[in-house]
Formats: C-alpha cells, sequence, structure tokens
C-alpha cells in the first residue's frame, strides 16, 4: 500500500526554509502539493519511530517519514524528492513546536533543537551507478542546521548524518523544509546517465543523537523513474473503485481501488445517515493498483458505503455487513 498510514497529518504547521537556485523549481515544503501526477512515484514507509515509555499517547516524532516521493525532471535535468513526513519534519517530540523540548523529553536526557540544529539531521544519500556505494549525498548534517543544507560528496564508510564530503555546488537545484523535506538534484545527467529512464539505489535518514529515547527512521531502496512524453494521458480513465470482497461480509473485508497518477486521495466509510465511520486511506497515493482491509468489528449489521475522492473525481460503492 503506498498510501499514508495514519489518516491525518498532525502539527503541520511550519515555518517553511526554501532555497530555489535559478532557474530550479520553487518547493512548498508540502509534498502532497507538490509531488502530483503521472510522473511521481512514491516509496511508502511503515510507522516505525521508536518512542519512550515517557511520551504521550498518540505522539508523533518529527523523524517519522511515510513516503518519499521522487520524480525526474528531464526537461530541466533535475531529480526532485520530497520526504512526506507524518508530523512535522524535524520536531523531534511531536509537539508542533520544533524549538521547543516538552518536559518528557528534557526529563529523559533529550532536546528537541530549532531549524535541525545540534545533531538532528535529515538527508538522502544517492547511488547513482548503481554500485552498491553511494556517490552523493543531499540535507543537512548533524554538524550544521537547515541554513547549511548542501549536496555534497558522499564519505564512503561513515553514517549518513556524518557522511557529508566535499560540496557539489553544481548540482544543488532548490530545497525546502515545512511540514516535510524537498531536494533537488539539479545537472543530473552529469552524474547518472538516462534518456527516458533513470535507475539508482537511495537511503533516507531522519534523526537526532540528542533527543534520547527517540529512533531515527531510515529507509533504503532502489527506483526507477520514467519521464513522459508527447500527447498527455487519460489520467482519470487509469482512476477506479472495485467491489469489495467478500460482500456480504463479517467482520473483514478486502478494498481494491486503482490511482492513475500520484494524488492526494481518500478513501472513507459511511454509514446509511451518511456518517464517515472509518477513514481507510487519506493522503498521497501513488499511481496503481492499491488494496486495503476494512475492519468492521466495531459496527453493527447494515449496509455501508465506502468512496474513493481525489480532487474532482469520486466513486462510491455499496456494502453489507452481517453479524
Amino acid at each position: 500500500m503506498t498510501g499514508r498510514k495514519i489518516s491525518v497529518h498532525l502539527f503541520r504547521t511550519a515555518l517553511l526554509v526554501s532555497v530555489a537556485a535559478s532557474g530550479a523549481r520553487a518547493f512548498s515544503g508540502d509534498v502532497p502539493t507538490d509531488f502530483t501526477g503521472p510522473d511521481v512515484v512514491v516509496q511508502a514507509d511503515g510507522i516505525d519511530v521508536g518512542l519512550p515509555v515517557q511520551a504521550p499517547p498518540m505522539t508523533v516524532p518529527g523523524w517519522e517519514v511515510i513516503n518519499a516521493a521522487f520524480m525526474l525532471d528531464a526537461n530541466n535535468d533535475a531529480l526532485q524528492v520530497g520526504l512526506d513526513f507524518a508530523g512535522m519534519a524535524g520536531d523531534a517530540d511531536g509537539d508542533g513546536l520544533p524549538a521547543n523540548s516538552t518536559a518528557w523529553l528534557l526529563g529523559n536526557g533529550g532536546v528537541d533543537m530549532p531549524n535541525l540544529a545540534g545533531t538532528e539531521s535529515i538527508c538522502i544519500a544517492f547511488d547513482f551507478d548503481n554500485d552498491f556505494a553511494y556517490d552523493y549525498i543531499a540535507g543537512v548534517s548533524a554538524l550544521t542546521d537547515a541554513s547549511g543544507y548542501q549536496v555534497a560528496q558522499f564519505v564512503n564508510g561513515g553514517l549518513l548524518p556524518f557522511s557529508f564530503g566535499a560540496p557539489a555546488p553544481a548540482l544543488q537545484g532548490a530545497f525546502a523544509m515545512g511540514p516535510d523535506f524537498e531536494v533537488e538534484i539539479a545537472n543530473l545527467s552529469s552524474v547518472l546517465a538516462y534518456s527516458t529512464e533513470a535507475c539508482f539505489n537511495y537511503a533516507v535518514f531522519a534523526g537526532s543523537y540528542s533527543d534520547d529515547g527517540i529512533g531515527e527512521d531510515f529507509m533504503a531502496g532502489t527506483i526507477c523513474l520514467r519521464t513522459r512524453t508527447g500527447a498527455t494521458e487519460d489520467v482519470v480513465s487509469g482512476f477506479g473503485l472495485d467491489a469489495n470482497y467478500p460482500n456480504p461480509f463479517n467482520p473483514t473485508t478486502s478494498i481494491r481501488f486503482n490511482m492513475g497518477e500520484t494524488a492526494n486521495a481518500e478513501l472513507a466509510v459511511f454509514n446509511m445517515a451518511g456518517q464517515k465511520v472509518a477513514t481507510l486511506v487519506n493522503g498521497l497515493v501513488g499511481a496503481g493498483s492499491h488494496e486495503v482491509t476494512f475492519d468492521a468489528s466495531n459496527l453493527s449489521s447494515g449496509v455501508y458505503f465506502y468512496t474513493l475522492n481525489s480532487g474532482s473525481i469520486v466513486e462510491t460503492r455499496k456494502m453489507i455487513l452481517t453479524k
């Protein structure tokens, strides 16, 4: 499933840090806003950042990456990457205030620094020549803050936050940190040979060595991106909501749907009175087919409707719960 793992983003208001090189695109700092369309590929990451027992229930730390979105912009010879955070990027204790350290964090010997200061770091490393050794790294190292964002050569053998070598200013395109973290690799063809497809390995780090008890997020993988050319594709034809199976059901059923392009979408369940009883998907969803399981253990028997909503496109189907 390439959609969000939680139904809403928490504490998503942040001071935008944004830098756009000459000729580079402008980022808003919000991945679901900036990374939509048929050329975007989304890699999902689960909710997997650990928290100390002192953290209040439902705390969402600022290191929880839930999606990494990639887009190859061949017209501008650039690679754009957006790290989609469950809460606010860099807000270690998840209180909505990146410059504030909550009492439970301080009591645990940790600190939440402003603007990715201290040892806080968000970065992504790239292996462009596919030799299983990273070549370049973009982001904020553990030795600076967001004002020191850079693209640099990767120093082999080091932990990602400490692997920034010689700066590579020719590769440094746009950068923004708001609720999310967005970077651009400019002059991509100088480090990665491609025509209509680009394949490479990547690794993402988000975390701090000064927020004792809060874990770091790490994700890695291989990705291939294509740039579409020619006539505009009919993305609406790729949008669809299938009949759930089984139907009738008790108490679980599977719902499949298709997205013609990467876009924000909501899949929700409603009762006969029109009241929303469950949100199954809410956020950025990658192009392609997806399947979710709906568990109605806490609902009574009856007719329910499930609706897929993405922009101006809406589709609804009926299902029956029998107990």
